[in-house]
């Protein structure tokens, strides 16, 4: 049996209309850059926070609509700035290292060890920061979905229930490996159009993984509650 992040994009009556606009957007980005992704952006943080208010056995019932367009356009800007924000360190300290490589001489023989390890440390600290902050994303991008607030993407007590939530790390993994395949399929068959269709379809799963970590959280969350509750 197919996990249901798997299936979800083909569940409800509106999922083949959805998954036609989405594979649309992508493919509408070619000839006009950008904003045709940042609605794509905005759907995603819409699903993600459908999911999470959901109950726990209806989260996968059926995909959420197209319906508020001004609402997905506000929360893909919205999206688009916090991940430019939680991707900045990485890109600083890659940016960093490469100026300051381009500030020595081009001559190769001017190229010492102490310049090769200065941007191998540079670029690996770049890519574990990106790998850092990208694990912090789902929840970051839920919890601004369900509140509405740009503020909320860093809330604090969030970030700490993520790092340390089995679930959540499992979730997120697999989502980024299971997206990352079918992505590369989608590029692959983009020359044909399906694979625009295909990305989208991907990314769909990608969150519906990162919403089953994002509901553990609230789960845990929820318990510990009850348990003061009980305590006191």
């Amino acid at each position: 049996m197919l996990p249901e992040p798997l299936t979800f994009p083909f569940r409800g009556q509106r999922a083949v209309d959805v998954l036609l606009i989405g594979g649309g957007l992508h493919l509408l980005s070619v000839y006009i850059p950008v904003l045709p992704l940042i609605v794509v952006a905005g759907y995603l943080v819409t699903t993600l926070s459908t999911i999470a208010s959901r109950d726990w056995t209806t989260r996968f019932d059926s995909l959420p609509g197209f319906d508020d367009l001004g609402e997905i356009v506000r929360r893909g800007l919205g999206a688009t700035f916090v991940v430019g924000l939680y991707l900045s360190p990485a890109f600083v300290t890659l940016l960093v290292t490469v100026f300051g490589l381009t500030e020595q001489s081009v001559d190769p023989g001017s190229i010492t060890l102490g310049t090769s390890l200065g941007f191998v440390a540079g670029s690996t600290a770049s890519i574990l920061l990106a790998m850092s902050f990208i694990y912090f994303l789902p929840a970051a991008l839920t919890n601004y979905g369900v509140r509405g607030r740009v503020r909320a993407a860093f809330d604090p007590s969030v970030l700490r229930s993520s790092a340390a939530d089995a679930a959540y790390f499992y979730n997120v993994v697999v989502g980024l490996v299971v997206g990352s395949v079918l992505l590369s399929a989608a590029g692959a068959l983009q020359r044909i159009a399906v694979g625009f269709f295909l990305a989208f379809y991907a990314e769909v799963v990608v969150v519906a993984f990162w919403s089953r970590g994002v509901t553990s959280i609230a789960a845990g969350e929820r318990d510990g509650d009850r348990a003061m509750s009980s305590g006191e």
